[in-house]
């Protein structure tokens, strides 16, 4: 049994799709598919049912593959035991949400190029919940997200909050007065992130408390372009206020509801534990982040 066999069954677990899991793995999908046959091999057990669109794993194959990131995460810390305080080297994969990569991303790549030159590091941007499955999939390292004081994640990763991050309803500059509500205010629609992204599900939530829909007008997931389709008119948004504060369409924007709806967010680090010599890479790039935020 091969660690490469193990990585091609994750990565078909993960994304339910030989082509794509090849392209993850950066493979050819028939040597993917030899990989999972060597593993059903070894094991002497049919792992995936192939008749099924999208893949699904036998029974005993869900056993397996528990079992198999148990062992994927058990390899980790055995390549971790470099110390903490020396230099980084080998692959470092980082997770950002995408409400904050138009913001960040360019300085924070130059950052860890220049901090931790011997890392070979990989930025994924994209909405929260999709960052924190691959995190627990091990398929990220560490990531940053947007969440409450209350944060909840599983007992297998570490949360460390860095910081406050105020977000705020946003609205072409003076469609609605500052006395409005957000339920009078949302009837216009919404310029949103797709569905994914936690500052969206936010204020879905709050909505649904005060018995009001949730109209969507477009979603984007270019922050920018939010931002300029709201300043034309197209539905209201929802930011971190570090972004429009950023943004040189600022003075076409108001900030509507702002006593009514301001939820309690933060920037949080996301990690494993036992990180080895990643940790200081890890904690740079928090910083990098944290530092380009007002």
């Amino acid at each position: 049994m091969r660690i490469d066999d193990i990585d091609a069954l994750l990565a078909v677990v993960q994304f339910s799709s030989l082509s794509q899991a090849a392209d993850h793995l950066g493979i050819t999908q028939s040597a993917i598919t030899r990989r999972l046959q060597s593993l059903e091999q070894s094991l002497g057990t049919r792992l995936l049912d192939r008749q099924t669109k999208p893949l699904r794993l036998t029974t005993v194959g869900q056993r397996v593959y528990q079992q198999c990131l148990t062992l994927k995460r058990e390899a980790r810390r055995l390549y971790a035991l470099a110390n903490e305080e020396g230099e980084a080297r080998g692959p470092l994969r980082l997770g950002l949400p995408q409400s904050l990569s138009e913001l960040c991303l360019s300085r924070t790549l130059a950052g860890l190029s220049a901090h931790s030159a011997e890392a070979d590091v990989t930025v994924s941007c994209g909405w929260g919940g999709q960052l924190l499955s691959r995190l627990e999939n091990l398929d990220l390292d560490a990531m940053l997200a947007i969440g409450p004081a209350n944060l909840t994640i599983p007992d297998t990763l570490r949360a460390t909050r860095l910081r406050p991050l105020a977000v705020g309803v946003i609205v072409r500059q003076g469609v609605f007065s500052e006395g409005m509500t957000l339920s009078e205010v949302a009837r216009l629609g919404w310029v949103v992130n797709p569905e994914g992204c936690g500052l969206r599900a936010g204020v879905i939530r709050y909505l649904e408390q005060q018995g009001s829909p949730f109209k969507v007008n477009v979603e984007s997931a270019g922050i920018h372009l939010q931002l300029q389709l709201v300043a034309n008119g197209a539905g209201v948004g929802i930011v971190p206020l570090a972004v429009l504060e950023n943004s040189p369409l600022r003075e076409s924007l108001q900030v509507i509801a702002s006593e009514e709806y301001c939820p309690e967010n933060y920037l949080w680090l996301l990690s494993a534990p036992d990180q080895g010599n990643l940790a200081p890479a890890i904690r740079e790039f928090a910083q990098l982040v944290s530092e380009q935020l007002p």
